[in-house]
């Protein structure tokens, strides 16, 4: 083997070992995000059980602002407990900096969000409230465009139209002739669409600094603060609450709050693609839908089910090519481009 050859061998198991490691940390990320995008499903379908407590919360003629409220204040005082167990009291420390981030969190996608759709809920009703919340995906690619830089492509827009279309036709059944929208309804809706969507960038934002878990604690006890001036419980509550209140009230802040918040923000911590969290999320539209049918009795028409199917479609339409991620980093190592020169 001449000198010639053994330079070319040797470059050559360079590439080869570039290309083989680039390949295997790009499968690493590749699967780190898939188990980011399973987790904000799963956090979707906890949302989607909210109807059962609030319809339990609702027997007692509790406000929508002070169940809000209930929510809030006993969830983050079940995460305080779980974050106490699982990581000791290290985990509650925080700068000034990521503070400052998570009470913008708790400002915007706690409270602002819950008094908007409170507000648009008493203008415009239930089904208007809830198609024009879920116009937070727009939000969300917009925003994520402008500070993240992302790239939205057809196909990304596409599944994002697809989807507003599938959440709207789901809440309403397709019955959009008789829809009254007073233009306060209009306002409201569109700005707790616009504040829901500040969970995924606000919180994309602060989880550079601190653990989910920290940032998610901080912007939840905000919100609490916040919503607790808003709904004044301690006018209300002393004369209302039993055990069956508080015990129902314990389900509310522990499936669809704790747990749900948490998974969310770990899984979003782990370097996804903001604009297409929202979208993800939608399946909480389906989970609620189908445990109104089958728990609540609640009919399931022809216009919910195809509104259902088109949400779930515009999901796998966003997410189908997740699994080439790691073939096109192996194909742009160093080693690659340079024999190809």
């Amino acid at each position: 083997m001449n000198k010639q050859t053994l330079l070319y061998s040797i470059e050559e198991s360079r590439d080869f070992h570039g290309i083989s490691m680039a390949t295997e940390m790009a499968k690493v990320m590749t699967v780190e995000k898939r188990k980011g995008y399973m987790m904000i499903l799963s956090a979707g379908i906890m949302w989607g059980t909210m109807g059962l407590f609030t319809n339990a919360l609702g027997e007692w003629g509790l406000s929508s602002s002070l169940i809000a409220f209930m929510r809030l204040g006993t969830g983050v005082i079940l995460l305080g407990i779980l974050m106490l167990i699982t990581k000791g009291p290290s985990v509650f420390r925080i700068d000034w900096k990521g503070f400052l981030w998570c009470v913008l969190l708790g400002v915007s996608a706690q409270a602002l969000f819950n008094i908007s759709y409170i507000r648009a809920i008493s203008e415009a009703g239930m089904a208007v409230a809830a198609s024009l919340l879920y116009t937070s995906p727009i939000f969300v690619c917009v925003m994520s465009k402008l500070f993240f830089r992302e790239r939205i492509g057809r196909k990304k827009l596409t599944a994002l139209l697809v989807n507003v279309a599938g959440c709207a036709v789901a809440v309403t059944g397709g019955s959009f002739g008789s829809l009254q929208i007073p233009a306060a309804g209009l306002a409201a809706g569109l700005a707790a669409g616009f504040f829901y969507g500040t969970l995924t960038i606000i919180g994309t934002a602060a989880l550079k600094y601190h653990d989910p878990l920290t940032v998610l604690f901080y912007g939840m006890l905000t919100g609490s603060l916040l919503l607790g001036a808003v709904s004044s419980p301690w006018e209300v509550l002393p004369q209302k609450a039993d055990l069956n209140m508080l015990l129902i009230t314990a389900g509310y802040a522990l499936v669809p709050t704790c747990l749900a918040y948490a998974v969310y923000m770990v899984g979003l911590s782990k370097n996804l693609e903001a604009s297409r969290v929202p979208v993800l999320c939608s399946v909480e539209i389906v989970s609620a839908a189908l445990i109104g049918t089958v728990v609540l009795g609640q009919e399931m028409t022809a216009g919910k089910l195809a509104g259902i199917l088109i949400i779930l479609f515009s999901i796998v339409m966003m997410n189908m090519r997740f699994h080439r991620c790691y073939k096109g980093a192996a194909l742009l190592s160093p080693g690659w481009i340079r024999n190809r020169i």
